[in-house]
């Protein structure tokens, strides 16, 4: 990885951390953006185009412990893997003898693409489990119910759904954005495919259900703090200086 790019991961994990200290502002969700903008401004200003094969090596890097991942977690893994060109697969694992087993989340991609992806991904995932945890504790406190098992994996589960679906409308606007503005597209590198396809030929993913949408105001919630990330704001500046 060379020093340019050394600068810009750099760059993009100091803005990350930054919004991680600010999970309830309006500042953490731009820095989705931010990190995007900062991706697509690179590729532009080195000359790159998405046809151009790149002189990195792929790389696998592994975001979450082997566990039992939520259904959340693979739907954001996807989600991520479909805007910053990489893949993602579950490395299966039997942990201390145990029957059951754990599965942890790889990105496989190109090097900086990889780090840019996992950086998302646990920003993603913090922002969610924050804004989830709030909102359910926000349901209680002003209908007065008791506590309740089923309930709270309803409101969970659909403030969730809602959530991520927002976050994606609203990625994917952000990358027929810069399509339309830079007339440049956020594509999976072939390379990535064909090594992705290389990995697993002959053998069948692994597919997940989608809970039900138990709470349609708690979806519909979701969807709008999930779809609510200020792509144009004067803070997100065109011109980021390198230090």
């Amino acid at each position: 990885m060379d020093n340019r790019n050394d600068g810009i991961i750099k760059k993009i994990k100091g803005l990350l951390a930054i919004a991680n200290d600010n999970k309830n502002d309006e500042e953490s969700q731009s820095a989705f953006i931010m990190a995007q903008k900062l991706m697509i401004k690179y590729d532009i200003s080195m000359g790159e185009v998405e046809s151009k094969k790149e002189s990195q090596d792929i790389k696998q890097g592994q975001v979450t412990v082997h566990k039992k991942l939520f259904w959340w977690e693979r739907k954001l893994a996807i989600i991520i893997s479909n805007n910053f060109r990489v893949k993602f697969f579950y490395n299966n694992k039997h942990l201390n003898g145990q029957k059951k087993i754990k599965r942890a989340i790889v990105f496989l991609g190109f090097d900086r693409d990889v780090e840019l992806a996992k950086e998302m991904y646990v920003l993603a995932y913090d922002v969610l489990t924050f804004y989830t945890k709030q909102f359910v504790e926000e349901q209680y406190k002003d209908k007065g119910f008791f506590r309740d098992h089923g309930k709270t994996a309803d409101y969970k589960n659909s403030y969730i759904r809602g959530f991520l679906e927002g976050m994606d409308t609203r990625f994917k606007e952000q990358v027929e954005k810069m399509k339309q503005e830079f007339g440049l597209m956020v594509l999976l590198p072939v390379e990535v495919q064909s090594a992705y396809d290389e990995m697993f030929a002959g053998t069948k993913g692994i597919g997940f259900q989608l809970p039900p949408i138990g709470e349609i105001q708690a979806y519909q919630r979701g969807f709008s703090e999930g779809n609510q990330v200020d792509y144009t704001r004067s803070s997100i500046d065109d011109e980021i200086v390198m230090n």
